[in-house]
């Protein structure tokens, strides 16, 4: 695994998301996707930048489902 594959890991963990959840929001298999983090397959030449981009939609997403909880969990109007 490359120092690349291993942030991509790492950012997957910190945001509690899936492969799966990744490769859907990339629009691929998520067989591909695990054999790229992986090493077994080369990725596309654009891989790395969809990749960043899709955590960050990912992370947003999080941002603000935890930020409607915490209304929700305050008595607040959603």
């Amino acid at each position: 695994m490359t120092t690349s594959h291993a942030r991509i890991q790492g950012r997957i963990a910190e945001l509690g998301v899936t492969q799966q959840d990744l490769a859907n929001a990339l629009g691929m298999h998520a067989t591909l996707l695990n054999h790229i983090l992986k090493g077994r397959r080369t990725p596309p030449a654009d891989f790395y930048e969809r990749v960043t981009a899709a955590l960050d939609r990912l992370e947003a997403a999080e941002r603000a489902a935890d930020e409607a909880r915490q209304r929700v969990l305050a008595g607040e109007a959603a």
